[in-house]
């Protein structure tokens, strides 16, 4: 078949990077450019184009008419066989006047990697919707953590003052108390529940609601403690900071309490003003935590009402894998030793 376009139409349609052909009026495949060539095949050229239509031909025979009366482009698509089989297109048509032919038209095929951008594009989109369910479920769960640390942080503050409520009710009974003995148990059993009250606050205060500073730890025990004497002692603290898990304290708080309610009730010199030290210490994996003072010192005998109480504090300390030391220098010393990799671990 001759070929109805001047070198020049064919050299337009040939830097053109889609596919494309031109159809003449009665349905002819008329030329095909080198990129229609390499993808659909060489053979169709001067075959109809209806004959190589797969299932609906009717829709390109319209496509084909509408596009010869339209002055407009129109899209459209078929299913062509092709060399490499049936092929489904995507395509425009514009009218087209031959000079030897007559009108044709002009079908532009869109490239597949056009369709792959497609494809693409409507990933985009899904993953977008996705990140949007993602993010709404994460501000879901983040307002969940919200209401639980306030949850909490309620709790933590209702079980303080229940504490100090009962602290305050054991010290009203140890008023009331007809005896010593009932009345120093009673300020005792006051005492401890006024140091894991003083936990309970801590842990209140605290960010993480999972550990507690040892220095806020100790200065609130001290604190505590030095508000029972009138004359109150001159306390010097030495404590280095590390992050204490929430489930020990309590018994540490206890331990800490007892020695230092013992050396300011029992520690006190007969002349000089009362000093005690107190020291938390870090040395690799161990806690030292030391009470001292002053006083005339003690002999460790249950008989005593100082020593006594230390069989709490021994109590505890089995509890924590530690121990418990007391040296007789210038004063009494009551040193408890702790392993910290156990006190880490108790928390998981």
């Amino acid at each position: 078949m001759n070929m109805p376009l001047s070198s020049e139409a064919l050299g337009v349609i040939e830097c053109l990077n889609e596919a494309v052909m031109i159809v003449s009026a009665d349905g002819t495949v008329v030329c095909m450019n080198r990129t229609a060539k390499r993808s659909l095949g060489q053979a169709l050229v001067g075959r109809s184009l209806f004959e190589l239509i797969e299932g609906d031909r009717e829709a390109v025979t319209t496509f084909i008419q509408r596009s010869l009366s339209s002055s407009s482009p129109l899209i459209g698509a078929m299913n062509l066989r092709t060399d490499s089989g049936v092929q489904h297109l995507q395509c425009r048509g514009n009218r087209l006047s031959l000079a030897a032919a007559g009108p044709a038209v002009f079908v532009r095929f869109e490239r597949p990697d056009m369709d792959r951008f497609g494809a693409l594009t409507l990933q985009v989109k899904e993953l977008n919707v996705e990140i949007a369910k993602r993010k709404h479920a994460e501000a879901v769960l983040l307002e969940s953590l919200r209401e639980r640390e306030l949850l909490m942080r309620e709790l933590q503050h209702r079980v303080k003052n229940n504490l100090q409520m009962l602290s305050g009710m054991l010290i009203g009974a140890a008023r009331e108390a007809t005896s010593e003995e009932a009345e120093a148990a009673l300020r005792d059993a006051a005492t401890r529940f006024s140091a894991v009250s003083s936990v309970q606050q801590l842990l209140y205060g605290s960010d993480t609601l999972e550990t507690i500073s040892s220095e806020d730890f100790v200065t609130s025990l001290v604190r505590g403690a030095s508000s029972l004497t009138r004359a109150e002692p001159v306390i010097t603290m030495r404590v280095d900071p590390v992050q204490l898990p929430i489930e020990p304290t309590i018994p540490i708080a206890l331990v800490l309490n007892e020695l230092l309610v013992n050396a300011i009730k029992y520690g006190s010199p007969a002349e000089d003003q009362q000093r005690i030290g107190v020291e938390f210490l870090v040395t690799g994996d161990q806690i030292r935590l030391e009470v001292r003072d002053n006083g005339p010192g003690f002999v460790d005998d249950r008989s005593t009402r100082r020593a006594s109480g230390l069989g709490l504090v021994r109590a505890l300390l089995r509890q924590l894998g530690g121990r418990l030391d007391i040296e007789q220098e210038n004063g009494a010393q009551c040193i408890a030793t702790l392993p910290l990799s156990r006190l880490r671990g108790s928390q998981t």
